[in-house]
């Protein structure tokens, strides 16, 4: 029995549910299914699937890679934020007349609810160690807005949210002598209690989640509350503020709620871009997507998950329309390449391998399948082109590793050298966070003004430069030792390095070991920096220039909307039949009641009276009533097989014209018309195009004008 699709609707980490349309009543059976494909002439007979198998799994070892590299980033802050919240007792200030209540401020949390979810592990770890630091326990709760509509539904949540979280006995005691369940006293003696029986210190660790939502009077009398028990309440506020503002707290509490308050900031890392050298991806993403994430992220959403989208849509939507992408990770069988339906495929594939047995006409023509002998040869041409590129890829991936090692060394010795890593201090590792702009120069084909500035950098260098510059090029490729045609480098770095200790210290000395290796490593980056677009078939594995649609990430609702409701047909195409020009123009009446609706409500003013409106609307319906009964008497029977019939095409009387309709039958077409004028009526309301008003209960008022641009 296959599995039901059940979801759940109570995921607060998912914004919407796709719910698919089952008209026969059917169980909705969890499975794949993918739109048809828009270039079926073109394509494999289940290209749509191989495309999407070839996403997925470009798409998971990018994931992949993506996520390693926001842990990498996330680790050093969550422990620190961790070791701030343990010690937040230990050493307070002399000398205060008050104790401060320990307040954490996690700011604009670009790394997204993953950040917060790095550092509760470690916060709720129980594990035994030798740190005295980590002996700290901690007992964590999570709050929201919600909990916290006034002072005392505020406090019974957090004292409710600790006393819930542990098997501690709480004992019997008579109601009249019991604490109240918001009392703080309440959980002052639970937590004097707890400690006893456990013999470990506790912290008590308060997250609040979207503190900006918070009340800021309620959380103003919870602040005073806790700091007058600071001595026997060891709390802790860890506040999550999705604010960038990193002075929202002295906007907006008093001078007196701040001075109990010992404040400590954290912001997890975050940057423009970064840039990984070491990473080969299945499918690269070209420079103008990379811009378009550069911008995004500045400008608009600086959150991880805003890369995670972008990067996602963008491969979605390149393997979706280019039939060629199933070529990714492997070549589809023989058999499937000589099957007949994939002729169209495989002679697109031949032509531009430019191989002579192609047809470049097969527009014209039908175009017949290939032997196999000739599907052979575009197989290995295939696998040529795949290997070709790879190469080429990772030579562009060492050159410019090798240049970045370089750069390091120059600004490590004072040198201003190519001006990439900016703010990086001298004898740190290399910030690949600074280097957008010469990447995007290396994907461009532009890096020949680097390479001229290295050359002359080497050509110039002094004796213990050029000694160090060719040990890092040395180390550079004992650690790339796999590669290959690297062994040939390797042996002139170590010619050159031996042939340096016997020179001289003075310039004709040493030119002769600088200049050939200038020679070399201009010779080096030159022959392998060239553009990925140079390859064979390059644009199975990267996407080149191809821009990136804002669209399928923030598209217009308005537009969208509008195009919706006046070309309603243009949205239901069948993509599986190839479209040889625009499908016609529909009349008012062939259209669905809401788009028949909405058409009337653009040829009315500001103010719209339902009763005129609906005898409008009831016209178009009355219209559409006499075509559909048109079309039913000009459509003739189909002829049925019957015993003793001699002809398949025997005659088939015309039916009659329809009788006019009873008082019986009109009276339930009005009905039938004033519900689906009701209907479409509340559907328009419902996205906002009407409003109503009081001075009229039969008129309403359009809200929605100019909309030209739409039509």
């Amino acid at each position: 029995m296959p599995d039901v699709l059940i979801p759940n609707l109570d995921d607060v980490n998912k914004t919407a549910f796709c719910i698919p349309f089952n008209p026969d009543g059917m169980s909705l059976v969890l499975a794949e299914r993918l739109p048809p494909s828009s270039f079926t002439d073109r394509d494999l007979e289940n290209g749509c699937e191989l495309r999407f198998q070839a996403y997925k799994v470009a798409w998971k070892k990018c994931l992949d890679r993506v996520q390693e590299i926001i842990h990498e980033l996330q680790s050093a802050s969550a422990h620190s934020v961790v070791k701030e919240v343990k010690t937040s007792y230990n050493n307070p200030l002399p000398g205060l007349p008050y104790a401060e209540l320990p307040v954490i401020s996690l700011i604009n949390p670009s790394l997204g609810i993953s950040f917060l979810t790095s550092i509760m592990p470690l916060l709720e770890s129980q594990e035994s160690v030798a740190s005295p630091v980590d002996q700290v326990h901690c007992l964590v709760i999570h709050l929201y807005p919600a909990d916290f509509p006034n002072i005392m539904v505020g406090m019974k949540s957090i004292i409710a949210g600790f006393m819930d979280n542990t098997d501690l006995e709480r004992g019997n005691h008579k109601p009249a002598t019991s604490l109240a369940n918001y009392d703080v006293k309440l959980l002052a003696a639970w937590h004097k209690a707890l400690v006893k029986t456990s013999g470990t210190p506790s912290n008590l660790v308060i997250v609040l989640h979207d503190f900006e939502q918070f009340d800021p009077a309620v959380m103003q009398d919870v602040f005073h509350i806790f700091s007058a028990h600071v001595k026997e309440l060891p709390v802790v506020f860890l506040l999550s503020m999705s604010s960038p503002s990193t002075n929202y707290l002295n906007d907006t509490y008093s001078r007196a709620t701040m001075a109990l308050l010992r404040v400590r900031k954290f912001a997890p890392p975050s940057g423009s871009t970064f840039f990984c050298p070491t990473f080969e991806p299945d499918i690269m993403v070209g420079p103008i997507v990379l811009e378009y994430i550069q911008d995004h992220f500045t400008r608009y959403n600086s959150f991880a998950d805003a890369i995670l989208t972008i990067l996602q849509v963008s491969l979605t939507s390149y393997t979706e329309v280019y039939p060629l992408a199933v070529l990714v990770h492997d070549t589809p069988s023989l058999d499937i390449l000589s099957d007949p339906g994939s002729s169209e495929f495989v002679n697109s594939l031949a032509i531009r391998l430019k191989l002579p047995f192609a047809n470049a006409n097969h527009e014209n023509t039908r175009q017949k399948p290939f032997t196999p002998a000739e599907i052979r040869t575009i197989t290995k041409k295939l696998h040529n082109a795949r290997k070709n590129y790879h190469s080429r890829y990772n030579g562009i991936r060492m050159a410019f590793t090798l240049m970045v090692h370089i750069q390091t060394y120059l600004e490590d010795q004072g040198y201003k050298g190519l001006d990439w890593s900016g703010d990086r201090k001298p004898g740190s590792e290399p910030k690949w966070t600074n280097l957008f702009k010469p990447m995007l120069n290396v994907m461009h084909g532009d890096v020949q003004p680097y390479i001229k500035s290295l050359s002359l950098i080497v050509r110039k260098s002094k004796r213990k430069e050029l000694q160090d510059l060719l040990q890092i090029l040395h180390s550079f490729f004992e650690a790339n030792s796999e590669v290959e045609d690297i062994s040939k480098d390797r042996t002139k770095v170590v010619s050159w390095k031996t042939g340096l200790r016997s020179v001289g210290n003075d310039t004709g000395s040493l030119s002769e070991i600088a200049v050939p290796f200038s020679e070399w490593l201009t010779e080096y980056l030159s022959s392998r920096l060239r553009p990925l677009e140079d390859c064979e078939l390059w644009d199975v594995w990267y996407t080149g220039h191809t821009p990136f649609s804002s669209e399928l990430l923030n598209p217009s609702i308005r537009a969208s909307m509008m195009s919706g409701l006046l070309r309603p047909h243009d949205f239901a195409v069948d993509f599986s039949i190839p479209l040889k020009e625009p499908p016609p123009e529909k009349a008012i009446w062939e259209l669905p009641d809401t788009s028949i609706l909405f058409k009337r409500y653009l040829d009315s003013g500001r103010m719209i009276n339902v009763y005129d409106w609906f005898e409008s609307f009831k016209t178009v319906l009355d219209t559409q009533r006499e075509k559909i009964q048109d079309l039913q008497v000009q459509e003739p029977a189909t002829p049925k097989k019957r015993r003793g019939q001699k002809s398949k095409m025997q005659p088939v009387e015309k039916q009659e014209t329809p009788k006019a309709m009873t008082a019986e039958e009109e009276e339930k077409w009005n009905l039938e018309v004033q519900a689906r004028f009701v209907r479409a009526l509340h559907e328009l309301d419902y996205l906002g195009f009407i409003k109503h008003t009081g001075r009229k209960a039969d008129h309403v008022l359009r809200t929605y004008f100019d909309v030209g641009d739409a039509e």
